[in-house]
């Protein structure tokens, strides 16, 4: 059993900033801790969702998500995802649902995998771990409409631009992205950076690491990502992984030293 203190309930890991944790059984014997975050902005009632979880999770997520908007007038105004996977979409349509006023924040060059249902395998990669098991892998079924996802890219401004920040962090995904959140100087990285076991049928001690290269379209992109992650500590503190067994994140340096070893330098 995880100890987790977000197990299946929302945190507050950081001011304004709550996590929640839900156990995703990939396979038998193969459990994924997978993280969402909600961000309480600065006008009243106001939150922002940052990704929503795999489709099994969804009863779940709702759930938690309603044990911290208990005001009639809370609403989630964007639902910002750092990337299509299954596992960070699927409680998406459901969310665009119950809030009608909400709009999915993406970055565009992942629009299609989110909105028209193009496939992941339909991409050429670097890596042969991808082009074997690209086959293999589940897709996501969410299909949002145009009309509300909001499209961005580094630098665009944007109504909650004062409290988050998306930052390109292309590789993993074509359009994979993460989310500085300002005012804590914590940035959450979807799967730019996982700090599960290395073998998690036999251990769950945390282990920073890459994304997984089986379901990473780019691997070169992705050690980029990962070095500009490291170029953020005048901004940044702490590195909220999706994939994190961690209660409390990675704090810069240790993503610094784990991209830079000291044998590297």
């Amino acid at each position: 059993m995880y100890d987790l203190p977000d197990l299946d309930r929302f945190v507050e890991v950081r001011p304004g900033l709550y996590r929640c944790t839900i156990i995703w059984l990939v396979a038998a014997g193969i459990e994924v801790p997978v993280s969402t975050f909600l961000v309480k902005g600065d006008i009243p009632h106001d939150w922002v969702l940052i990704d929503s979880g795999a489709p099994m999770q969804v009863d779940t997520l709702l759930k938690a998500i309603d044990q911290v908007l208990t005001h009639e007038k809370d609403s989630i105004r964007y639902i910002c995802i750092t990337h299509a996977h299954i596992d960070h979409t699927g409680a998406a349509s459901a969310l665009l649902e119950k809030y009608p006023s909400s709009k999915v924040v993406i970055h565009e060059d992942e629009k299609p995998f989110i909105c028209d249902g193009k496939s992941f395998r339909s991409i050429t990669s670097d890596t042969w771990s991808f082009t074997l098991f690209k086959h293999f892998s589940h897709e996501s079924n969410v299909k949002l409409p145009h009309d509300r996802t909001l499209t961005l890219r580094d630098g665009d401004k944007w109504e909650f631009e004062h409290v988050l920040r998306l930052v390109e962090t292309q590789g993993h995904t074509p359009g994979s992205v993460s989310y500085l959140h300002i005012p804590s100087r914590s940035i959450m990285v979807g799967d730019a950076i996982m700090n599960i076991a290395a073998f998690p049928i036999l251990s769950k001690i945390p282990c920073i690491s890459g994304p997984m290269a089986m379901s990473t379209c780019h691997w070169g992109n992705a050690m980029k990502a990962i070095e500009k992650i490291t170029t953020l500590k005048d901004d940044v503190d702490t590195v909220f992984p999706a994939h994190d067994y961690n209660p409390d994140g990675i704090h810069i340096q240790k993503v610094h030293e784990f991209h830079f070893p000291p044998s590297s330098l």
